[in-house]
């Protein structure tokens, strides 16, 4: 089963009307939330390291970091908005798959954005759809995938972050699939570190990552064509009972974040 050239085929053919008026709303929802999470987390210790890091090693002024004057390269802002926005741990997440998709997606779309100057609605339909990818994959890894010790949102938001720039600069199919074997070879993070300051650091490279990939691969980079699915792919390696179906089922006609729940605590319960 072609996973992951379905998902690419997805990404670059779906456009903000071909989403159902629902879908839409939540996604504006999704922005919001993660806007108003990361405005809290901007006086977390975590993100004052993570400002001390950006403005020693910014680079150009590409994109802005939230709460702040400070601008950094893409690449930077990336991250250092994924860390902002997940250092509460208030932001969104997917019961079933315990991901935290907006906090690994936004801060790369908002980044690329602003550095390319496209607009709100272009923002919005790439969000909707990184987090779709990042939450079917985590569905077809499966609960096993987290009780093994991985952290869900830092496998599968790299994937989210990358659907999320590869959709928002109309990237053709061939180079979202080398775009998500260059994330996907990536994709890593273990639950071992919950509690310290590197949860937060989770999102922030799944970002950082997204940026990267998508980036890469759009100046012509390769990779696997099979990421996913492949004999030695994120299928094979990262759990034991893969649902490949279920990754693809009702593609482009159900969407899981529908599914996604707004936290009135710091916890995923």
């Amino acid at each position: 089963m072609k996973v992951t050239k379905k998902l690419a085929e997805f990404l670059h053919e779906t456009q903000l009307n071909d989403l159902p008026q629902e879908v839409i709303e939540k996604g504006k929802m999704c922005f919001l939330d993660w806007l108003g999470c990361a405005l809290g987390g901007v006086s977390e210790e975590t993100s004052k390291v993570i400002f001390d890091y950006v403005k020693e090693y910014e680079g150009k002024p590409h994109a802005s970091i939230i709460g702040s004057e400070l601008k950094a390269d893409v690449n930077y802002a990336a991250l250092a908005n994924g860390v902002i926005g997940h250092a509460l741990d208030y932001d969104d997440y997917h019961e079933d798959t315990v991901i935290h998709a907006t906090s690994t997606c936004l801060p790369a779309i908002l980044a690329v954005a602003e550095r390319k100057r496209l607009g709100g609605l272009e923002v919005l339909r790439a969000l909707i759809l990184g987090i779709e990818v990042c939450i079917r994959l985590g569905l077809g890894l499966g609960r096993y995938h987290y009780e093994l010790g991985w952290h869900s949102t830092a496998t599968t938001g790299r994937f989210a972050a990358t659907a999320g720039v590869a959709n928002l600069l109309n990237m053709s199919v061939n180079e979202i699939i080398n775009a998500f074997g260059i994330c996907g070879t990536q994709a890593s993070g273990v639950r071992q570190v919950f509690g310290t300051m590197t949860k937060p650091l989770h999102a922030g490279k799944c970002a950082m990552d997204g940026v990267l990939s998508a980036l890469l691969a759009e100046k012509g980079f390769t990779s696997s064509k099979e990421i996913i699915e492949g004999e030695l792919g994120l299928f094979s390696v990262l759990t034991e009972t893969p649902n490949e179906g279920i990754v693809l089922d009702g593609l482009g006609t159900k969407y899981h974040l529908l599914d996604i729940c707004f936290k009135p605590y710091a916890t995923c319960a």
